[in-house]
């Protein structure tokens, strides 16, 4: 209980620090007190892990936020964009799953900040950067609560990328109390929660995608996996605890750089071109994984 009151009070010094105003470059800097000095332990482990395997440079990603800054495009968190229609203009959804470097996640939203643009970053709780995570439970790495705080300070959503089935299977725990944990961690952060992106993992890979956990999409009772059979849909999306799940948000386009490649044959180039010739009333989800940025060579 005490953990949590600080957490609260943190936040809420952070807020009075940064005042009302809809924060810039400047206000996302390390809160005050500074993080804890397992941060940069961390911090320095995941990058030296995860930093190499970038494929595209930051001097792209603001060429696609140049693009994005045109007037005739409305570019909104997933929260936001799945509420927002316009038939004047082409409406933007931009989200970025956290899957491995959550560090430079802040660097990119460090860089969205610059144009004014605010996106939704899901963070994964089955992640090496989140925790020790085995049968026994969820060893969470605290020393990160301030970068979640600072995203969402950024004006940034923060969603859960759910890896309920990996949960389940593989380290045989509950999904369902999981989840019920994540969504009372971050709100113990006073940093709200509304949604979830299915996040694509091995196991998702070989049975069904993430998102059937829910009743709203299970096309089953069951999945199989290794020779064994796990219950799937026995409870809604609501139910979880969720407002929407990205993938069902509705949109008429979609360019993603999974596995740090664009899906689109002609690459980074040619979705720059489609964004440019979509037309009002387009509706467009882009999915940009932080973990893909900031090559340097």
């Amino acid at each position: 209980m005490g953990r949590s009151i600080s957490r609260v009070i943190l936040s809420l010094v952070i807020i009075i620090i940064t005042g009302c105003e809809h924060p810039g470059i400047d206000s996302i800097e390390p809160p005050t007190p500074p993080p804890p000095p397992g941060y940069s332990v961390l911090e320095k482990t995941i990058r030296s892990r995860y930093d190499h395997r970038a494929v595209f440079t930051w001097k792209q990603y603001t060429d696609l936020l140049i693009t994005l800054s045109d007037p005739r495009f409305i570019v909104l968190p997933i929260n936001e964009m799945r509420k927002t229609f316009d038939q004047a203009r082409v409406v933007v959804g931009l989200r970025h799953d956290i899957d491995w470097n959550p560090f430079k996640a802040l660097e990119m939203a460090n860089i969205e900040n610059e144009f004014g643009i605010r996106a939704t970053y899901y963070i994964l709780p089955t992640a090496d950067y989140y925790g020790n995570l085995d049968k026994t439970g969820l060893d969470r790495f605290n020393e990160l609560d301030s970068l979640y705080i600072r995203l969402m300070l950024s004006g940034a959503e923060v969603g859960i990328h759910n890896d309920l089935l990996t949960v389940m299977i593989d380290h045989k725990l509950d999904p369902f109390l999981f989840n019920q944990s994540e969504q009372l961690y971050f709100r113990s952060l006073s940093i709200p929660i509304y949604g979830t992106a299915s996040h694509g993992s091995p196991i998702a890979k070989a049975t069904v995608p993430n998102y059937q956990i829910f009743s709203d999409y299970a096309q089953a009772e069951s999945i199989e996996y290794m020779g064994k059979t796990y219950s799937i849909g026995e409870r809604s999306l609501s139910d979880y605890g969720f407002e929407y799940e990205a993938y069902f948000v509705p949109f008429n386009l979609y360019y993603s750089e999974s596995g740090g490649r664009w899906n689109d044959i002609g690459g980074f180039s040619s979705i720059l071109s489609k964004l440019r010739s979509s037309v009002p009333g387009d509706r467009i989800q882009i999915l940009v994984h932080p973990d893909w940025w900031g090559k340097t060579n």
